[in-house]
């Protein structure tokens, strides 16, 4: 029985290990790599010394080390797995946990799991350098200073290691460092010996003195009431305190109380390790109440992971992926989409050039994101939206702004790159480049582009920058959005004035999405003089329902096409397809037969039939929130 327990509980640990694994890769794989695109790391003493300026700076900058390796998500996630099979280790060893009690080991891992994956929108806000390896190194380093504690041969040597610990440890872990310094402190059993009592107390007036006289002495940036806060994620949002996303962090510190629990009990009674049935129910129910935590904090917001990886997918210049994604059912409950998911998807059929066409057939919605605060569009795809649309200023403006309040990042110094390239900014450029190249995994990426500065004529071939120097030859004045991207867009463009067939066409598309008549009608004669002479040219689909609509709804008013004529008397002229004239015709029958209802009650009984159509686009989707 004994041989059995030895080799059944690390087999346990290990296959929950990989579970846990691959549930997370499974999940979370596109949210993984975000988080190094939002991150960064430089072999520089600068980097370093920026980081060490705030207490528990060392911390923080090892695990902005070893965010960047999500880069690969599998290496990444592997790498986390190997730190966390070390702490249950060092635990094991720790608390002194034999036989089946070493299965509790197991809650420190799910609660740091639970610290992974609940994030959800903090990936776009977290201030916090490296925040998602931050609770993992936390407790390793925490760990693996107790273990040099209690192999010390004698308790003088184990009384200098702690006060050593006690005196540097905060500044080099922050908050994390008060787990370091009780590990060393709890006793080896209930009954605490006279030389156990003065260790504990010589911890505790540590805990207690230590932050707040290094807060007032080494960092005046800090204020003294956030001093035990120090390398701790922060859930405060404005004047919104998000405390439910502390929970996790409740239950890592539980677990170290659970895991330290029956080394106090049995350290010393041989006998109790016998009791193989209380072992066993007591380590696997507390294991399952942790499982059931982990999974009522695992951010499952569909609508989260769809922006996140049409946001990668974007940033691959995979058109097609980013429409797979948006109508893809397996990735969680199908919800209606976020407002930047439904431009995503529109810029994607916009590159494609199947906008005039597609655009309705794909789900329409104004979700506000699963967030506690609200969340603006400039920080989950405004800048990306900016730069493919031409809008370089204003994609600088707000990489700017994000730099500055929530840290410098990967993601950051390549659109500040890409939009001072697209600008003729060499030198600004040139700084971010070089930045880049002292990254680990974004060397080729810079240099790429660096061969921009002195070969200006290659982005006119990069198939990123192609499509979109047309639109940036237009005034990009740097004006005000309020924060309202898609609003801000859609009134530029649709009052705009072009030649170039891309950005004409544009102006066309946001005066049909913002429903405005007056707008709409001379874009559309200019997309009609543009391209009717072209072989094989047929008008899409949704430019000729709304002008058809149009038609309709004011037919004696002078035709905006042809002069003289009113709108009933141009139909004739106008060659609409027959499949237009019939959806409408039906539409229209549709509505008499449904008279009696509201408009709510409208809108779900149109929508199977008639919800890829501009009429009920037009009709149905109302008071629909922009940001």
């Amino acid at each position: 029985m004994k041989t059995i327990n030895r080799f059944i509980v690390p087999l346990l640990l290990t296959v929950a290990l990989a579970i846990m694994g691959w549930l997370v890769l499974r999940t979370e794989t596109d949210v993984l790599y975000r988080l190094q695109e939002l991150s960064l790391w430089l072999p520089t003493r600068h980097f370093f010394e920026t980081s060490i300026i705030y207490p528990g700076g060392v911390l923080t900058w090892l695990s902005a080390f070893m965010t960047q390796f999500f880069y690969h998500p599998l290496l990444g996630m592997t790498l986390m797995l190997i730190c966390w099979g070390l702490i249950m280790i060092l635990l094991c060893w720790q608390f002194h946990l034999r036989g089946p009690w070493r299965l509790l080991a197991l809650l420190v891992p799910l609660a740091l799991l639970a610290c992974l994956v609940q994030t959800g929108y903090w990936l776009y806000y977290m201030k916090l350098q490296g925040h998602a390896w931050v609770p993992t190194m936390g407790v390793l380093l925490s760990c693996l200073l107790a273990i040099v504690h209690l192999l010390l041969p004698n308790r003088w040597a184990k009384l200098l290691w702690l006060l050593v610990v006690g005196l540097l440890g905060y500044p080099l872990m922050g908050a994390w460092w008060v787990l370091a310094v009780a590990l060393m402190i709890v006793p080896r059993h209930l009954r605490m010996d006279k030389a156990e009592a003065i260790n504990v107390a010589i911890g505790l007036a540590l805990v207690i003195l230590v932050p707040p006289i290094m807060v007032q002495q080494f960092y005046g940036q800090v204020q003294l009431d956030t001093a035990y806060l120090a390398a701790m994620p922060s859930f405060q949002f404005g004047q919104t305190d998000c405390n439910e996303y502390r929970y996790a962090y409740y239950a890592l510190a539980s677990a170290f109380v659970i895991c330290a629990v029956p080394g106090l009990i049995y350290r010393n009674s041989e006998p109790a390790y016998k009791e193989l049935r209380l072992s066993w129910v007591v380590s696997l129910l507390c294991i399952a109440l942790a499982c059931w935590g982990v999974t009522k904090r695992w951010e499952r917001d569909t609508n989260f992971h769809k922006e996140v990886a049409m946001n990668n997918a974007i940033e691959r210049l995979d058109w097609e992926g980013v429409l797979r994604i948006s109508l893809d059912q397996e990735m969680g409950e199908p919800m209606p989409p976020t407002r930047v998911m439904v431009m995503m998807k529109n810029l994607a059929l916009f590159r494609l050039g199947r906008i005039g066409d597609e655009m309705f057939r794909y789900p329409e919605g104004a979700e506000q994101q699963h967030a506690p605060w609200q969340v603006r569009m400039t920080q989950v795809g405004g800048k990306l939206l900016y730069y493919h649309y031409g809008k370089e200023g204003f994609c600088y403006r707000w990489c700017m702004e994000d730099g500055v309040e929530f840290g410098w990042s990967v993601d950051v110094l390549k659109y500040m790159t890409k939009t001072s390239l697209l600008t003729h900014d060499w030198e600004v450029a040139r700084k971010y480049i070089n930045i880049l190249k002292k990254t680990l995994y974004h060397k080729e990426w810079a240099e790429k582009h660096e061969a921009y500065i002195q070969h200006p004529e290659l982005m006119a071939e990069d198939e990123e920058m192609k499509p979109i120097i047309p639109m940036a030859a237009f005034p990009d004045r740097l004006d005000g959005d309020n924060t309202l991207v898609e609003m801000y867009l859609l009134k530029t463009f649709s009052s705009g004035h072009g030649a170039e067939p891309r950005y004409q066409e544009m102006t066309l598309i946001c005066a049909l999405i913002m429903k405005d008549i007056d707008l709409f009608w001379p874009r559309f004669h200019q997309y009609l003089n543009m391209h009717q002479k072209e072989e094989g040219f047929h008008v899409p689909r949704y430019y000729q329902e709304a002008a058809y609509l149009y038609s309709m709804l004011e037919p004696q008013r002078p035709s905006d096409l042809w002069p003289g004529l009113t709108n009933a008397e141009a139909l004739q002229r106008v060659p609409f397809d027959e499949s237009v004239k019939q959806s409408y015709q039906q539409f229209m029958d549709f509505n008499v037969q449904c008279g009696s209802m509201t408009e709510d009650q409208k809108r779900v009984a149109f929508l199977p039939q008639f919800g890829d159509t501009f009429y009920y686009f037009y009709f149905l989707r109302r008071n629909q929130k922009t940001n």
